[in-house]
């Protein structure tokens, strides 16, 4: 009887530590696969579906929607390394139009079930704006924003948010998975009307807390989307409540929840896919025609802005190749190769590409499309009013010249011509002056040298800014050059080829006489030949190149 009495005893004591555990259980954690049969506390339009779908916004617009779990978690705050916790649900946001819901929805932990102040819109039914930010608010909130917020300064219209206090997050990422078979991440679309996953786990030994996304049916991540350090113990008080907001704007959305599985003090547990709740359909591209306020405005927007950049570009880049007549043109005629050709034969004028500079412009290298014709080219600034009219006067000069050398049988440029005129060339870029006399009394470029070789003293003839920073037997070589391709007679001035030897040093340059280099006497005749001369002007600066038939001469600065 003894026996029996003591085992009733031991059996009552199990029974009762048994429902004691269980209530131990049912105090830190809870698992719904739907809502159906759940005691959840909502509020604002959230409404729980005969199928078992909590749905917490609808496609009103400036709505609320919340749903708390009805009794609050004791958070042991005085042992920051045992607050833990872990939580897992499945969320589906179907928008009217593709990729636009509003405005998204969140998971929160905070010290009263009261949000009659909350508002909807960025706030996402969790702040207002006076309270947005004050430390006196003790609420953590992850939240699955589908708007981007300038007040907040959101990342993005698709990003996950760590908040604390505040809607301004403490860390945000693109909303992502990270995929195990392949390794890497992967775009996930919150508003696309999918079901996904989210794991949120707090570990209060190490103080971090993981955020995890992937589509619904994909295993949990190797690796979580956000890592963010962060003491629970000093935001959260020892009785909070646990609950999923969401809200509209201007923009609005279906926003769903199929399950939720919670754990203040370890790992939530798994949700099993197979029990939740069917989710609604997401929109199909070209379904929905009818486009809400805030997506038509946005639309606008965005064709003005595109509209405004393409036309900007379009501005600059007609401004870039603006073709200016010169007031001479209107004499002579325009003559032009185009700006753009001259612009990407000499690389955009780049400094590479320069290869002399005189009072009034700058003298580029260059390669003419399409035929790869190598030319120089004179950019004239249009801010040197005398020396525009000095440069025009060059080339009015040079197409009313009547030479021995041609500049008499057929009025054509000869090879011999090519030399004298890259002889007078060297000795503009050696000297920094103009070849041509442009003033009563001045010495043309060459008898100028001339007299410097005549005196023994030829190095003295280099232009002077270069404050003799050069080789002395280089800067030689150029000047006695320039004078031998320059000799009044065609046919002792020396080939290109030999130009080039001379230059690369493997032939000797023959000691001149002073004497035979002089400069031949011109003629001017009223008309000048048909086959000269091209001219190119620019915006803020002009280029020109001379031309003719037989051979493209390059006029110096």
């Amino acid at each position: 009887m003894a026996a029996a009495h003591r085992s009733i005893n031991f059996l009552v004591i199990f029974i009762l530590s048994l429902f004691s555990l269980a209530l131990a259980q049912d105090e830190n954690q809870f698992i719904y696969h739907g809502f159906s049969e759940t005691k959840l506390d909502l509020d604002g339009i959230a409404k729980i579906h005969s199928n078992g779908l909590l749905q917490l916004t609808n496609t009103s617009e400036l709505k609320i929607g919340h749903a708390f779990y009805p009794f609050p978690f004791k958070f042991n705050i005085s042992s920051p390394q045992s607050l833990s916790f872990s939580t897992t649900f499945v969320f589906g946001i179907v928008s009217k139009t593709l990729n636009f819901g509003g405005n998204g929805m969140s998971f929160f932990i905070l010290p009263s079930k009261n949000m009659r102040e909350a508002v909807a819109g960025p706030y996402l039914g969790l702040f207002n704006l006076s309270n947005n930010g004050l430390p006196t608010n003790h609420i953590l909130a992850v939240e699955l924003d589908t708007v981007q917020s300038s007040e907040v300064k959101d990342i993005n219209g698709n990003h996950v948010g760590v908040d604390v206090n505040s809607l301004q997050s403490n860390e945000s990422a693109a909303a992502t998975y990270f995929s195990n078979k392949e390794g890497k991440n992967i775009g996930l679309q919150l508003a696309g009307g999918d079901p996904i996953q989210i794991w949120i786990d707090y570990n209060g030994a190490d103080k971090f807390l993981n955020v995890t996304l992937a589509p619904l049916g994909i295993p949990k991540p190797n690796r979580p989307l956000l890592s963010t350090p962060i003491d629970l113990s000093k935001i959260l008080l020892d009785s909070m409540y646990v609950g999923l907001s969401a809200s509209t704007g201007t923009r609005v959305s279906d926003q769903y929840i199929l399950g939720w599985s919670f754990n203040r003090s370890g790992q939530a547990q798994n949700l099993d896919i197979s029990k939740l709740p069917q989710s609604p359909s997401p929109p199909k591209n070209g379904s929905n025609k009818v486009l809400d306020r805030a997506t038509v405005v946005s639309l606008i927007a965005t064709v003005v802005v595109l509209i405004t950049i393409g036309a900007a570009v379009y501005i600059v880049r007609k401004k870039k190749y603006e073709e200016v007549n010169e007031d001479w043109e209107k004499e002579y005629g325009p003559h032009r190769i185009s700006y753009k050709n001259l612009y990407k034969a000499t690389k955009g004028f780049k400094d590479k590409e320069l290869i002399g500079q005189g009072g009034f412009g700058k003298v580029y290298r260059g390669a003419l499309p399409p035929s790869n014709l190598q030319i120089a080219v004179k950019r004239v600034t249009h801010d040197s009013v005398g020396g525009m009219r000095q440069f025009v006067a060059e080339i009015v000069l040079m197409r009313r010249l009547r030479h021995r050398n041609l500049l008499l049988k057929t009025g054509k440029a000869t090879t011999s011509t090519d030399v004298f005129a890259f002889g007078a060339f060297m000795l503009e870029v050696a000297c920094g002056r103009r070849p041509m006399a442009m003033e009563p009394g001045e010495k043309d470029l060459v008898d100028w040298v001339t007299d410097f070789l005549k005196r023994g003293a030829i190095i003295d003839a280099s232009d002077p800014r270069l404050e003799g920073i050069y080789v002395e037997k280089e800067m030689e070589l150029v000047l006695k050059l320039g004078l031998y391709c320059s000799d009044s007679n065609p046919e002792t001035r020396p080939s290109m080829k030999q130009v080039i030897q001379y230059l690369d040093g493997g032939t000797m340059l023959p000691n001149t006489p002073p004497g035979s280099i002089v400069i031949g006497e011109f003629t001017t005749r009223n008309e000048p030949p048909d086959n000269v001369v091209s001219f190119h002007s620019l915006v803020g600066s002009s280029s020109y190149t001379t031309t003719t038939n037989d051979s493209n001469l390059t006029v110096g600065r």
